[in-house]
């Protein structure tokens, strides 16, 4: 279990996959995560690569108007259902499928997202510069959305073609903040 740390759901616990499973993003890189982020109040949210659902629940704890949690994991997919019903928070919708599937899909749907949280495997690098561009591309997103790549290591990604980036180190945690400007 992890706690959630700010807004409307603080204190509470949510569930979280078995570890083999997920990673869950760590109580003070989310802290920090929602401090850059600033107000986030109306905001439209993607948490992709969802795991524990702890990113948009965060987010919608802190006033964001909508999630939608996209993980493929069926047990993940099933607790991220849970903590939202739990929470009673009926502001989000959870799909159960992979990244390109739900790209797909919500192109298709003509989503427009505000904040993209992207915390793929970290052995799927390519996903982060893949998923962003879909994005951009595709209308998904624009230059005022702020995407939040969380990562280990190095990514192959060329920061050059934002206006704004920042990249933020949290013990082995890499947090990189873009906005195509």
């Amino acid at each position: 279990m992890i706690q959630i740390i700010g807004g409307k759901y603080r204190s509470r616990k949510i569930e979280t996959p078995p570890s083999e499973t997920t990673l869950p993003t760590k109580n003070m890189v989310r802290g920090a995560m929602m401090s850059a982020l600033g107000d986030i109040v109306g905001a439209t949210v993607l948490d992709l690569y969802a795991g524990s659902g702890a990113l948009g629940i965060e987010a919608l704890s802190r006033g964001a108007s909508h999630c939608l949690f996209v993980e493929k994991d069926m047990k993940a997919n099933r607790i991220i259902r849970d903590n939202l019903s739990l929470l009673k928070a009926d502001n989000a919708e959870v799909w159960l499928l992979d990244d390109k599937s739900a790209l797909g899909r919500m192109k298709k749907e003509k989503r427009k997202f505000d904040i993209v949280f992207l915390d793929p495997p970290y052995a799927l690098k390519e996903a982060y510069l893949y998923d962003v561009e879909y994005l951009l591309r595709e209308g998904l997103a624009d230059s005022s959305t702020r995407f939040i790549l969380e990562y280990e290591g190095d990514i192959p990604f060329d920061r050059s073609a934002y206006g704004f980036c920042r990249d933020y180190k949290y013990g082995k945690t890499r947090l990189l903040y873009i906005r195509k400007e």
